[in-house]
């Protein structure tokens, strides 16, 4: 795989965007910050400053570099490969998501209270703009909706991901606009992502797999019989 330094101008600018934000407030922060909220947006536990600061970063880099170079070493490579720019681009939305996670959970620090407001758009834009590449990705082991089902079946993991695509879109943009008007956001994720987790991870490949298999059964118990 060649780099293609231009294609990642924008990810490595989020991440380097991350690392002046730690040089920028870091000087300013306690030495706890917070690392988890509970459903009201209140801080419940805390981690020290540095890891924060820097150990957050160095984690999306790490995370950013994994999803560049895994699916170079999928079995499936030389079929990925031709989309591989779309696996890059889900790449770019995590990372995006994660730098915004980043800046909210900063600004929390700040003011005692993370915005759940804030983290229930950016989490349904992101199920958006990823559902909206779903049917674009190709059968691999890295991205997209792997279970056992889709991974066994190239006609599974289309429809599944064609389905997939438009649950998560609708979900994605349901839970921004719901989450903007102010509803708790554990109810609002509730009633639109885990039902569309739920149904596209597990309940729609399942009985696909199995209609698909049935028919295929079908037709081979047909085969004798066809000279009737």
């Amino acid at each position: 795989m060649t780099w293609n330094v231009k294609r990642e101008i924008v990810p490595l600018g989020m991440l380097i965007a991350m690392v002046v934000l730690a040089l920028v407030f870091g000087p300013d922060l306690p030495e706890r910050v917070p690392s988890h909220f509970d459903v009201e947006g209140m801080p419940d536990d805390t981690m020290s400053r540095t890891m924060f600061l820097f150990g957050i970063p160095a984690g999306v880099a790490l995370l950013y570099l994994l999803l560049t170079f895994l699916p170079t070493i999928d079995p499936l490579w030389k079929r990925i490969k031709p989309r591989y720019p779309v696996l890059l681009l889900l790449r770019d939305f995590v990372v995006g998501f994660l730098l915004m996670m980043y800046i909210i959970t900063i600004i929390a620090v700040k003011e005692g209270r993370l915005s759940l407001v804030a983290m229930g758009v950016g989490l349904g834009i992101l199920f958006a703009l990823i559902g909206n590449y779903l049917p674009k990705v190709p059968r691999n082991w890295f991205f997209g909706i792997r279970t056992p089902w889709t991974l066994a079946s190239e006609e599974v993991w289309k429809k599944t991901h064609v389905v997939g695509g438009w649950m998560f879109v609708a979900s994605g943009i349901l839970t921004a606009i719901l989450s903007f008007a102010g509803y708790p956001l554990h109810i609002v994720v509730a009633c639109t992502l885990v039902p569309t987790i739920v149904i596209t991870g597990f309940v729609y490949p399942f009985f696909l797999f199995r209609k698909l298999q049935a028919h295929e059964d079908a037709a081979k118990g047909e085969a004798p019989g066809g000279g009737y």
